[in-house]
């Protein structure tokens, strides 16, 4: 599906593009963390890249909003596309880079997994009191 939603990216570069895939809508990488900020949508990591979902049922209540926030947008169903791109499009205002969220996200991995091994040590607990303070 990938593929797909790339082969769009070319001609829609600045829309979200949100592709049906069964009972959902799905997009990808920098498309997805638009969606992140804008609805909580969480991202899920693939391979090298980034997506989220939700149901079709959503899909009006998705577009009525990114049209809110001057947001260029096309769904794909099969071939059939829909298309907005009324106004000043914001998605550049809304641009996140993924080589830095991908970067990112490998040192919480690496992070994480250093915590697993240190689960067992008696400063464990310090550490993550650390970390939750933080975090608040």
């Amino acid at each position: 599906m990938l593929e797909k939603y790339y082969k769009f990216k070319v001609d829609y570069n600045n829309y979200i593009v949100l592709i049906k895939i069964g009972n959902f809508y799905e997009c990808f990488n920098n498309d997805a963390f638009i969606l992140n900020s804008t609805f909580g949508y969480k991202p899920k990591r693939l391979k090298n890249s980034f997506k989220v979902g939700f149901p079709v049922n959503g899909i009006d209540e998705v577009t009525n909003k990114l049209e809110k926030l001057d947001l260029f947008y096309i769904v794909v169903d099969n071939d059939i596309i829909k298309k907005y791109d009324k106004g000043n499009n914001k998605y550049n205002y809304y641009n996140f880079n993924i080589d830095i969220i991908n970067y990112n996200y490998l040192r919480i991995e690496k992070i994480c997994s250093s915590l697993y091994d240190k689960m067992l040590d008696k400063d464990i607990s310090n550490i993550l009191n650390k970390i939750e303070d933080i975090m608040d």
